[in-house]
Parts: C-alpha cells; structure tokens; sequence
C-alpha cells in the first residue's frame, strides 16, 4: 500500500523536501485516495497540500530523546478569538487580527528597537538533527540572499553550481514571505496576514502549486483553520529565509502572536533560553502539532518539532552562518 513516505520517494534523490513535506505527502495521499474512492477513516481534511521547488529535506526521524535539550519552564497560552481570514487565498485585506499573545507582542517589540545590521549579504543554514552540532547532513546546505533568492546544493560544490545557475529554487516565495514580514513590522499586521497567507502561491497560473480539493466541503471552522495552517507555514519559511532581518524577525512574531491556537512555552535548549510555539489545526488535521523554537531574547529561529498522535517525533534543528554571496560562489565557506 502506498503511503506519504513512497510519494517523497517519487522525488529526484538530489532533491531535498520541504519541512512540511511528511504531512503534506499525507495531505496529498489521502487527496488521491478519496478521488479514487477508497475509504477514508478520518473525516478531516489535513492541512492543505503545497509542493513547491523541492527546497528542503523534511523533518529527519528523530528519537524522542532530541526534544530533551528543551525543558518546559512555564507556559503562556495564547487566547483563541474568531480567525477573520477567508480560506480562499484573498481574505479580507483590512480584516482586523485576533487578540494578540501578549508574551510574543512584547518580543515583537523588543526586536523592533535592535536597528543592527549584519555583515554579508546572505544566509547559509545547515539543517540537522542536532541542537550543537553544525555538521551538515542529508539535508544539503541551503542559502538565503537578503533579496529572498533562495539556492540550495547537497554538497559545497554542488551549492556553488546552483548560484553559477541564478536559478532562484524558490521562484519568489521566500520574497513574498519575507515582504509580508516587513508590512507587519511596519504595523499593518491584519495586511500582513492577508499577503502571508498567499506567499507561497505565485502570482497567476503555475503548474507547481497543486491544490487538492477535499472531496468533502470545508466547514467555516475548518477554513479558518487552514488560513491560519498557511500564515503558520509561510511565516515559518520567512522567519528561516531570513533570521538575521531584526524586522523581519519582529514580523513574523507580530503575525504569530494574533494566531488563535498558539501556545507560547518558556523552555531551554541546548542551555539557552528559549521559546516554544506550538501550533494546531484540530478540525482540519486532527492531533497534528508543529511546534517552531526561538531564541527567548532575539526571535531566532532554532529548531522545528512536528508530531502526529502515534507517530515518532520529527526535529530539524537550524544553524545559521552569514556569508557573502560571491564567497560562497567561489568556495569560501
């Protein structure tokens, strides 16, 4: 029987996988397994499946034991006001935002007063399984440019001959993302929310966003949830593609703290201070929990944990590196 692990071995072996890969295979196998007319043994629909420029490896199988270096210290809940965003990709573009999470409103803010600029022109990021160790893995190498071209290389050299090529493997997402982020660190949140939702999907017809209808309709609950489940996603990419823009930073945060169903957790890893958001879609992915870790002081992005009730734990760590684009080109790095 087919499952979500056969579809990603459809994939080139020199292609990475995104790191929502794993339940978006899923969304995609049981898409195809209703259009077929098997039985389906769960009536929610999972969060909408988006395959974009295979551009990371998905969440590597870890051991329980990975989320050890986080330790829960204490919890802030995020209260759970009505979503205003439409599930159609064009939600309301003055709609207001929920409530916001007071823990990460002040973060937001906190980061927008750091005006530091970083050296280099890009971002290099090793993705791991490992919360110390920047050795990179079977992950590839990935590299941000502050103008959101995004390029990606198994090997050093390999990288090198994807940036000879200018051939952006994330064809304006990263761009679009990262835009929203900036809107929100200006203050328009609810319109940062609206363009966040849509970062991932190019403007007109493009062959590499496939949109799988449910065979049942969505309810209102549920298409809340999925408009949350993109600002979630897209947020995440912006916040990875570019973690040394303080604004940036502080407008993923801003987003992240109107979102109705995170859960902020006080915790340590690898011996710094941390927090943990954890996001869900309980109507439209059942049990599923992605949970992003930041640096509690700075919003950096950490690691990534993805779990499904009754399957192993999922973990990406990131460590990132800034660099200067024409260095990395000519093998300095």
């Amino acid at each position: 029987m087919v499952d979500e692990m056969d579809l990603l071995s459809g994939l080139k072996a020199t292609e990475p996988v995104r790191p929502h890969a794993f339940e978006e295979a899923r969304a995609v196998l049981r898409a195809a397994i209703a259009i077929e007319g098997a039985p389906e043994t769960e009536t929610a629909p999972r969060r909408r499946a988006r395959w974009g420029t295979p551009r990371s490896v998905g969440f590597g199988v870890a051991a329980l034991g990975a989320a050890a270096a986080a330790v829960v210290l204490a919890v802030t809940s995020a209260p759970a006001p009505s979503h205003n965003a439409a599930v159609s990709g064009q939600p309301p573009a003055k709609a207001a935002p929920p409530a916001r999470n007071p823990v990460l409103a002040q973060l937001a803010a906190d980061i927008t007063a750091r005006q530091a600029t970083p050296p280099g022109n890009a971002t290099l990021v090793i993705r791991n399984q490992s919360p110390t160790s920047d050795e990179p893995g079977a992950n590839g190498i990935d590299l941000y440019t502050d103008n959101g071209t995004y390029y990606w290389g198994f090997t050093e050299s390999s990288l090198q001959q994807a940036i000879a090529q200018r051939q952006d493997d994330g064809q304006g997402e990263f761009k679009r993302a990262i835009a929203a982020a900036l809107d929100a660190a200006k203050g328009d949140v609810a319109g940062a929310r609206t363009e966040m939702e849509v970062a991932n999907i190019a403007p007109g017809i493009h062959p590499r966003h496939i949109i799988y209808a449910s065979p049942k309709p969505l309810t209102p609950e549920q298409r809340k949830e999925q408009a949350d489940s993109n600002i979630w996603m897209n947020s995440v990419d912006a916040l990875i593609a570019a973690p040394e823009n303080v604004q940036v930073r502080a407008g993923v945060i801003a987003i992240m703290a109107t979102m109705p169903n995170v859960q902020v957790t006080h915790t340590a890893t690898a011996g710094q201070a941390t927090l943990t958001l954890a996001d869900s879609w309980p109507k439209l992915t059942g049990g599923l929990v992605e949970s992003l870790v930041i640096k509690a002081s700075t919003g950096f992005p950490v690691a990534l944990f993805n779990r499904d009730p009754g399957q192993p734990l999922n973990a990406t760590y990131y460590h990132a590196f800034r660099v200067t684009l024409a260095n990395v080109e000519a093998g300095k790095f």
